[in-house]
């Protein structure tokens, strides 16, 4: 490049890659973190259902967070998407599901029936279940599998 770093050409190019992030599925979207806009840095940004942005989880790994439906807000510095999970939901589409390879659960994520979760506060695995729920279907909660067995939830014997 003749005149320019490509440091400066790509602060230019940022806004159109933020732009393009939107149309992506979110499967493309959990591979593709950075290309999505950090949500520290749109502090007092209104957001609206179906938005999405990069931000780190308690344990510093960058992840991209939608926002739920009918939580449309102003984003303020104390609601970080990790510790806002009624207004925020993780993506994740790294695991498959299956006893092999459960999905991490997290609060507030948005789980599928039919589908294997490992809870991360006692380790174990969990099928995502309800009577009357055909598998694929899909429901955010706001609380980790242990804690809703006998709901949505049905241990799995190792």
């Amino acid at each position: 490049m003749s005149g320019k770093s490509y440091t400066e050409r790509a602060r230019a190019l940022r806004p159109y890659i933020e732009q393009a992030s939107e149309s992506l599925p979110d499967s493309d979207a959990a591979k593709a973190v950075e290309m999505f806009p950090r949500w520290a840095d749109h502090i007092g940004e209104t957001v609206k259902p179906g938005d999405r942005r990069s931000d780190t989880d308690e344990s510093g790994v960058l992840h991209v967070y939608r926002v739920n439906k009918g939580q449309g807000h102003t984003t303020q510095e104390n609601w970080p998407p990790h510790s806002t999970p009624a207004m925020w939901t993780i993506i994740n589409v790294d695991h498959a599901g299956t006893q092999d390879d459960p999905i991490p659960a997290a609060r507030g994520m948005e789980y599928t029936y039919g589908l294997y979760y490992k809870d991360p506060e006692d380790t174990k695995l969990y099928l995502c279940e309800r009577t009357g729920e055909a598998a694929g279907g899909k429901i955010v909660l706001q609380y980790l599998p242990h804690e809703l067995v006998g709901n949505y939830f049905t241990a799995v014997s190792a």
